[in-house]
């Protein structure tokens, strides 16, 4: 081979080099493959396992109508006023173990482009055993990190937190909240989202109920756009037909209403009863137990809550700043 057939290899050799490593930018070349998430989405000066361990571990467990819960009420309430919101107390009585007793609703609002609404909810009391981890300072957490995240950007609906109490007691924060919504507020209502419990489970999962099963398909369908795998109810236990879930939890005064609802949650419709209830394959029930603590958890799944919440949260950022129906 003559010297200038080498020296015109060796140059389309190192063309071919740099357009693969996508270092050429003439006509033609490779591009570099999309981010999941657009650079321009919008993050959070805090990580929802930062929320969660500060509720969890800080507080312990948060059993509605104790001093605790008073505690927890309060510092979510600290969170939203740090990021600049405004937040409402929701004060309401209950009644449990035949006695009278008061819980609240926090309750923050982020203006979107239009006035109809989008509630997002999570309850932050728990059961008295465990810490209440994964349920729900998991589901609170996520919630924050978003409306950390979201409270400058803009967004096609008005979003409006809300930090339930006394979910564990027959979800009474959600009904004293939807009960206090004036008609247009309810009309107004495009979508409920529910965090409870979406992070420590084997799967991650969204549910909607069956006649409007929008959220649920559209958000999945995201997720798998961006790698994301997002489960949802398989259908194997009649009582809970595909793509649904149970009446326990804080959406279901909102469906019983005919307001579309997105649940979220992280568990394993595959095992036991297959209604969800069991949440891992390797230890069981975590909820409502006493391994229901962020130290359990992690030494049994080393990086799971943490991973489960940020594929959540990436997903949700881009559902709630582009979606719109």
């Amino acid at each position: 081979m003559t010297r200038k057939k080498l020296l015109l290899l060796a140059v389309a050799l190192l063309l071919l080099s740099l357009a693969l490593s996508g270092a050429f930018t003439g006509t033609g070349a490779l591009q570099a493959a999309p981010q999941s998430v657009p650079s321009a989405a919008p993050t959070a000066a805090t990580s929802a396992y930062e929320y969660m361990a500060e509720l969890s571990d800080g507080i312990g467990s948060r059993v509605a109508g104790t001093p605790s819960a008073v505690q927890a009420a309060g510092l979510i309430s600290e969170w939203f006023t740090q990021l600049g919101y405004e937040p409402a107390q929701q004060d309401f009585a209950f009644k449990a173990g035949g006695a009278t007793h008061t819980s609240s609703n926090v309750i923050a609002t982020k203006a979107g482009a239009s006035t109809k609404q989008i509630i997002i909810g999570a309850h932050y009391d728990s059961v008295a055993v465990g810490r209440g981890a994964f349920d729900n300072a998991s589901g609170v957490a996520l919630m924050m990190q978003l409306a950390d995240a979201l409270r400058a950007a803009p967004t096609p609906y008005t979003l409006v937190f809300v930090a339930f109490g006394a979910e564990e007691l027959g979800e009474k924060g959600s009904d004293a909240y939807f009960a206090s919504l004036t008609a247009a507020q309810k009309a107004d209502t495009v979508l409920m989202i529910n965090f409870d419990s979406v992070a420590a489970g084997d799967a991650m999962y969204c549910y909607s109920s069956a006649d409007q099963a929008w959220p649920q398909l559209t958000v999945r369908s995201l997720a798998r756009q961006m790698g994301i795998t997002i489960l949802t109810n398989p259908g194997l236990n009649k009582d809970y037909p595909y793509g649904t879930t149970g009446d326990w939890s804080d959406h279901v005064v909102f469906a019983k209403n005919g307001i579309p609802y997105l649940y979220f949650e992280a568990t394993n419709w595959l095992l036991g009863d297959k209604d969800g209830y069991v949440n891992t394959v390797k230890c069981g029930e975590i909820w409502h137990s006493k391994k229901d603590t962020i130290s359990y958890i992690e030494q049994q799944f080393p990086g799971r809550m943490e991973a489960q919440l940020e594929a959540e949260y990436t997903v949700l950022i881009d559902f709630l700043t582009t979606y719109t129906r």
